[in-house]
């Protein structure tokens, strides 16, 4: 091969991997049903970075989320588990130079829709058929935690994270009505007690350390981040 041939020779696109939390869209997919708006919105948002994004995407935890969730069991039994969530922003630029971002985007929950079955009547064959139609949507939790993985699992992500810096981020703790008190969410935890601490042992710390702020960071909102 002449020198002049290989300076010509086209240069291979280095892939570029992503990692976007896509399982409502998938849910919605499996189930051959439309998918919702706002759903939608947020993948077209997705593959445009996809699209434009060039290497290194700088990825930044913005905040980790515990919480415990009534998972029913074969026999129709509550049974409490833990599960994490956290919100990340992706950054990045484009061939051009220009900031691409994908901000606020939530780990570790998605939705899926939920089916209710009715019957019609057709007239012309005497035969009651079932339809089985969308019924809203039920959420999901996939980043299990336990006593055993906890510190692990968290660990991971945060050093899976290459913009993150731990001390910026903020850690939630979810926790509901209880003979504790009434249901609340704070970030008053340091890294250290998130990932160390117990459930019951995060909501004592959240229920008995004043919070330093006029207003509190503890209060009543159930939103994931």
């Amino acid at each position: 091969m002449s020198k002049s041939t290989a300076q010509t020779k086209p240069k291979t696109k280095t892939e570029i991997q992503f990692n976007f939390n896509e399982k409502s869209l998938e849910a919605y997919i499996k189930e051959n049903c439309d998918i919702p708006h706002e759903v939608q919105s947020e993948i077209e948002l997705i593959s445009k970075f996809k699209a434009k994004a060039k290497s290194p995407i700088r990825t930044i935890i913005r905040t980790m989320n515990r919480r415990q969730v009534n998972i029913f069991d074969e026999n129709g039994k509550p049974v409490k588990k833990e599960f994490l969530t956290y919100r990340v922003d992706y950054y990045s630029k484009d061939w051009l130079g220009n900031e691409l971002n994908i901000l606020s985007h939530i780990h570790g929950y998605y939705k899926k829709p939920k089916f209710r079955t009715t019957m019609e009547f057709n007239y012309q064959t005497g035969e009651h058929i079932p339809k089985r139609e969308v019924d809203g949507a039920e959420e999901q939790y996939y980043i299990e935690l336990t006593d055993k993985n906890r510190k692990q699992v968290i660990e991971d992500i945060i050093n899976n994270s290459n913009g993150t810096i731990i001390d910026e981020i903020l850690f939630y703790g979810h926790f509901p009505n209880s003979p504790k008190g009434i249901a609340f969410r704070c970030n008053i935890f340091t890294h250290d007690q998130f990932i160390n601490s117990s459930f019951d042992e995060l909501e004592t710390l959240g229920r008995t350390t004043p919070s330093q702020f006029r207003y509190s960071n503890k209060d009543k909102k159930g939103y994931m981040g």
